[in-house]
């Protein structure tokens, strides 16, 4: 999105404000704090929502609040006395009542950046037809908010799709519930669009105009042909007395295809937490299907053709196939994304990753150089885009191989604070938390990334460390059939036989953990004890002293 207040634009995208077109430098506190008020400007935010918000809920004092208000007025032009833009209200909170102009900016493939509209009920578009606006965009008048819905094209916008996957989430449908119940089912579509916004890969498609579709009786294709979008969210609340059903789906609308549907059932006890719950795993599915969508697309095309978006898809498939051929192409096409879009930080971070996994699975003769690659380019993904929960995530792992858990477990926090569907994240936490000893904290961790992303792609790795993770509680049926289970799933590296064969002998199955051994010598022949201790350097010697005797026992060499 793009707020203009006068000369000063604030696009949310670029993360920067300029006035009269030229870069002004704000503080991520200032930013931050400015969108918070822009986008809730039907009302007043109270300090505790901007401590929670801007802050992340951190404890801050009066002063650094009223210094970052002083700054952001300063900004957008406005001072304490005068509150033409943000007024205070005693005791209550701060309440943004300066006109806004809103637009969305895209990139055309043909002509570098335009501006393309984004409709908000209530206020004025940003749309390219004659009348320069302060900014030097230009205005149309609101009745174009009603030739969006009623008509088939939206006479001058160009709705043409974005390089990256576009959606709209639709206003949730409401079933045998009263006017609650749409106050619910209205407060789970917000969330779920904000969450996904979030998202910085997405381009989604601004509440002002994903309201204006409530009710109607529009296919997917015709919906996504009005808004410019692949994919469409929609869905729908059931109360039935004291529980509460959401049914959501995801389409893929250019080529009509469901791509994924669930419903969730809750009891309606403590409505936000609920709220939240199913947002997060919404979005995190949704997150993961259009992935999985993206990365197929990319793999169709020819290589000839291939952009900054679908080089960076197909080398991130590349990348899970665990081999050194896969990982040498993987980055090949991670550079060639970088060279064709250099500001795209999930490239670097995909590039920090490609170097992880060649030490973690001691694929290069060099460790210590693929560690310091791995760290370098986490870092460069986090100088482009500091708010990037993949570059975040990346440093975390990269901290991760140099046993550094407090720091991984910092910034892979991070990672999910920025996102907090995102499962990948998470899965990471789990893994740092069991490497540090917090036992319990993993399992909460891995059990959130596994129903963020029931069919991940890492799913052998979720379901390896769900098994480490029984196996440490006891537990050790159930963690020789989640270690079987792990084993059998596509794309397993040979670090998780070894785990399936210590989790198979905990539970007294010798010949199933023997069967485990003599296919990880057939897969990695010279395997030893030490090998999976340097993939995996618990901090706790009582767990490694553990596993060791079971595979010594089991003829693994040390």
């Amino acid at each position: 999105m793009i707020y203009v207040i006068g000369p000063v634009s604030i696009d949310t995208q670029a993360y920067e404000v300029r006035r009269d077109g030229a870069p002004v430098g704000v503080e991520p506190q200032v930013f931050d704090l400015l969108v918070l008020l822009i986008e809730n400007r039907d009302r007043i935010v109270t300090r505790d929502e901007i401590i929670e918000r801007v802050w992340k809920g951190r404890i801050v004092s009066e002063a650094a609040i009223s210094s970052r208000i002083k700054v952001a007025r300063r900004v957008i032009g406005d001072d304490g006395t005068a509150q033409g833009l943000i007024k205070t209200i005693h005791r209550r909170g701060l309440r943004f009542v300066g006109e806004v102009l809103i637009g969305v900016e895209s990139r055309s493939a043909a002509a570098g950046a335009e501006t393309v509209p984004a409709p908000a009920i209530g206020h004025r578009l940003l749309l390219g037809s004659d009348g320069a606006s302060p900014s030097g965009l230009t205005l149309t008048t609101p009745s174009m908010e009603t030739q969006l819905v009623n008509s088939d094209t939206a006479s001058g916008l160009d709705l043409s799709l974005p390089n990256r996957p576009s959606l709209v989430v639709l206003p949730f449908a409401v079933l045998g519930g009263d006017e609650h119940g749409r106050v619910i089912a209205d407060g789970l579509t917000l969330d779920i669009m904000t969450r996904l916004a979030r998202t910085r890969w997405l381009f989604v498609i601004s509440r002002g105009t994903a309201f204006m579709f409530r009710g109607t009786l529009q296919d997917t294709r015709s919906i996504s042909q009005k808004l410019g979008v692949r994919y469409v969210v929609q869905g729908n609340v059931q109360f039935l007395g004291q529980r509460v059903r959401v049914n959501a789906a995801l389409t893929d609308a250019i080529s009509e295809r469901e791509v994924w549907a669930d419903h969730f059932d809750r009891g309606i006890d403590d409505i936000f937490a609920i709220q939240d719950d199913i947002a997060n795993i919404i979005v995190g599915s949704v997150e993961s299907e259009i992935e999985q969508s993206e990365r197929q697309r990319a793999l169709l095309k020819h290589p000839a053709t291939l952009d900054a978006w679908s080089a960076y898809h197909r080398a991130t498939w590349l990348m899970y196939q665990f081999t050194p051929g896969a990982y040498e192409e993987a980055e090949r096409l991670f550079k060639l994304s970088a060279k064709l879009d250099p500001h795209a930080a999930r490239v670097y971070a995909g590039l920090s990753f490609v170097h992880w996994q060649r030490a973690f699975l001691e694929i290069s003769k060099d460790r210590e150089s693929e560690v310091q690659r791995a760290l370098e380019y986490a870092q460069q993904a986090l100088s482009i885009d500091p708010r990037e929960p993949q570059a975040h995530w990346a440093l975390g792992r990269a901290y991760l191989l140099q046993r550094d858990f407090d720091l991984a477990l910092e910034e892979i926090g991070l990672s999910i604070e920025l996102s907090p569907s995102f499962a990948l994240g998470h899965y990471s936490s789990a893994f740092a938390k069991l490497l540090s000893g917090d036992y319990a904290g993993s399992v909460g961790s891995v059990r959130t990334a596994r129903r963020l992303s029931p069919y991940d792609i890492m799913s052998f790795a979720m379901i390896a460390l769900e098994a480490f993770d029984a196996a440490v509680a006891g537990n050790n049926e159930l963690a020789a059939t989640l270690a079987d289970r792990a084993a059998r799933q596509p794309n397993a590296h040979y670090h998780i036989l070894a785990i399936a064969a210590f989790c198979n002998s905990l539970a007294g199955r010798d010949a199933a953990a023997r069967q485990y051994i003599d296919r990880l010598g057939k897969v990695h022949p010279g395997y030893r004890i030490s090998d999976y201790f340097q993939a995996f350097p618990y901090r706790e010697d009582t767990l490694k002293g553990r596993m060791r005797n079971e595979l010594r026992r089991l003829g693994l060499p040390e």
